[in-house]
């Protein structure tokens, strides 16, 4: 522990300097070496389903934070002279994700992120809002929560007129002209995934050896020459539900190193684990629940990153 005592304050604003500095590097260090996880798609290879839960999760930054370096990071790899901006400390890494969103929202160009980025040069952070805003062009507005107490959070959205007329149509059929907004959202809620999600209980009690679902090391099948007219892409409703049932709506992607099961529930797809393309049967057997990130994965590992980088953004 550092005797503060001992410390001049000649030394002591030289030591600041350095450390501030060494920040500095160390925060577009870490923005390299999340473009190449990124590159490598390596937080889906340790059961991540994202670049983003893997920063969260793992690294242990929050939610702000993670959206920060995660856009700040793909700015960076788009617009080279972002990193010149970020070293020199004409742009904090706060300014660069908020023009990171800006550039996304607005779909603008790279002659015009590059005259965004001079503009916002050596700009405080307050300074960047507004001058974006002024440069605007989609009405965008981003749901407000605030944490009232432990157990209740306020929600302020935008909403139009589509919207308000459905609110009032639900209360009419509720048939309970002063039920509140909230009730209504909330029942409406409660009987969609009521409808959609499969039931915990209706899951075997039989627990499906993992390792038949997940990535697995596969001997490359021989390529099909000819596909029997019974053949086909088509799931069946009834192996579908099989395969949610046995995933409960998870992806079903493990990391073998760690046995971490990805986490993501959303936009799930049935993935063959043979490749339809090399010979695989549209079978319970041979399918799995994937999120899009591991289905991509798993076709990389397939085909090739080479191959793949046709189809894939990155």
């Amino acid at each position: 522990m550092k005797t503060w005592s001992t410390v001049t304050n000649k030394t002591l604003h030289a030591l600041t300097l350095s450390a501030a500095q060494n920040e500095k590097s160390a925060t577009i260090t870490l923005l390299e070496h999340l473009a190449e996880i990124d590159r490598r798609r390596l937080y889906a290879e340790m059961g991540f389903p994202s670049l983003w839960v893997y920063v969260h999760e793992l690294l242990g930054y929050s939610e702000s934070q993670t959206s920060d370096r995660v856009n700040a990071m793909r700015l960076m790899m788009k617009i080279p002279e972002v990193k010149n901006e970020l070293e020199s400390g004409k742009i904090s890494l706060t300014t660069t994700a908020k023009l990171a969103t800006h550039v996304r929202r607005e779909k603008t160009s790279t002659s015009e992120t590059l005259n965004l980025l001079s503009a916002i040069s050596g700009k405080s952070s307050r300074e960047v809002e507004q001058y974006l805003a002024q440069n605007s062009v989609v009405d965008f507005k981003m749901d407000k929560l605030k944490s009232i107490t432990p157990q209740t959070t306020r929600i302020i959205i935008d909403v139009d007129l589509e919207f308000l007329e459905l609110i009032n149509r639900v209360r009419e059929l509720k048939g309970h002209p002063g039920t509140s907004t909230q009730e209504l959202l909330k029942v409406s809620m409660q009987n969609l995934v009521k409808k959609h999600e499969i039931k915990p209980s209706k899951v075997s009690s039989k627990n499906h050896q993992q390792k038949e679902y997940n990535e697995i090391e596969l001997p490359a099948p021989e390529v099909k020459t000819h596909i029997a007219e019974d053949d086909s892409r088509y799931i069946p409703t009834h192996i579908r539900t099989k395969i949610r049932l046995r995933s409960g709506d998870q992806c079903e992607f493990v990391d073998h190193s760690t046995q971490r099961r990805c986490n993501c529930k959303t936009k799930l797809e049935f993935d063959h684990i043979i490749p339809y393309s090399l010979g695989g049967q549209t079978t319970f057997e041979n399918l799995r629940h994937f999120c899009s990130s591991h289905n991509k994965l798993s076709a990389i590992r397939q085909f090739g990153r080479s191959h793949m980088s046709l189809y894939l953004n990155n």
